[in-house]
């Protein structure tokens, strides 16, 4: 049970920090889609979050 908690843990951690990057990724493209009065939708939202967290992947630090 103790290793299943030491797994769980890093886990649960992870979902959270990518989690509110999501949401603060989210939160700024709805700022510039309100500011240029274009359309929000969270679909493209999602692209760009994930588009950005692919390319942090590839390049690293």
């Amino acid at each position: 049970m103790k290793a299943f908690l030491i797994m769980l843990v890093p886990i649960a951690i992870l979902i959270l920090v990518y989690a509110l990057s999501w949401a603060v990724t989210c939160g700024l493209y709805y700022l510039i889609t309100l500011c240029f009065g274009l359309t929000f939708n969270w679909l493209i939202a999602t692209g760009v979050w994930l588009v950005l967290v692919i390319l942090k992947n590839i390049f690293g630090k």
